[in-house]
């Protein structure tokens, strides 16, 4: 009893150190993979037009800040939303994004490596990812003559499309020397969704360079399976031509 008591007091003691030294009660808690994070809200300048507030992103147990996003820009006078922030954790990675009126939201990225320390990307804008209309490669049929032409239904990312897009924007990463070049541009990229769902011949139709071409062939490779195209009651093959944009802010 006398041991478990001072192990109690001695955590204790560490929880509030820690809350002390980063200025009061975590706003927000939460592990990526098996380290513990966490933010606490703060004010901009109180003598400005705006009222700003950012995250701040602290490893728990260590008062040194690791990063300062924001989470929104509000007008004092007028109420209105300048800008508005969120963050999500997703697998290894801390994601920020950032929308501002008018403009595309961007993100910054805080990967985790295995030693449990996060690099960012960042500035990397939303990826955005629309498919053209699928048509089928030449396959035989039952007659066994080919037969080139539409699909009846269209392969379909299970949860539509705007989920496909959400898979690209929380996996892709944004290549180091794209940044560094501030890169901006489209990777087209063309790909068929097999009869049982799986991607295959993924081939690049238009290239970025700075490395952008290759990830996005690495995060097609780690797609789920889709719904594939129908012709006459059975799955078929058939491809997609998909725009993937990288945008630096």
């Amino acid at each position: 009893m006398i041991i478990k008591f001072k192990l109690t007091a001695i955590l204790a003691f560490g929880i509030s150190a820690l809350v002390l030294a980063q200025g009061r009660t975590p706003d927000f808690q939460f592990k990526v993979v098996e380290t513990s994070y966490i933010m606490n809200l703060s004010k901009g300048s109180a003598k400005t037009t705006n009222d700003t507030v950012f995250y701040n992103l602290y490893r728990w147990g260590n008062a040194k800040r690791i990063g300062k996003e924001l989470k929104h820009i509000v007008n004092r006078k007028t109420g209105d939303t300048i800008k508005s922030g969120s963050f999500e954790v997703m697998d290894n990675r801390i994601l920020f994004f950032v929308k501002e009126n008018n403009r595309a939201s961007y993100v910054n990225i805080y990967t985790q490596n295995e030693k449990g320390l996060l690099s960012l990307t960042k500035g990397a804008r939303a990826v955005s990812a629309v498919p053209t209309k699928a048509l089928i490669e030449p396959l035989p049929p039952h007659d066994g003559t080919g037969y080139p032409g539409y699909v009846d239904i269209p392969a379909e990312f299970p949860g539509g499309i705007n989920k496909a897009r959400q898979f690209l924007a929380n996996n892709i990463q944004y290549p180091d020397e794209a940044v560094e070049n501030g890169v901006n541009g489209t990777v087209q990229v063309k790909f068929t969704i097999e009869a049982d769902g799986s991607i295959s011949n993924i081939e690049i139709v238009r290239k970025l360079g700075y490395g952008c071409d290759e990830e996005v062939i690495r995060v097609l490779k780690r797609m789920p399976k889709w719904n594939p195209a129908k012709l006459k009651g059975q799955n078929v093959r058939s491809y997609f031509t998909m725009p993937v944009s990288f945008r630096t802010q």
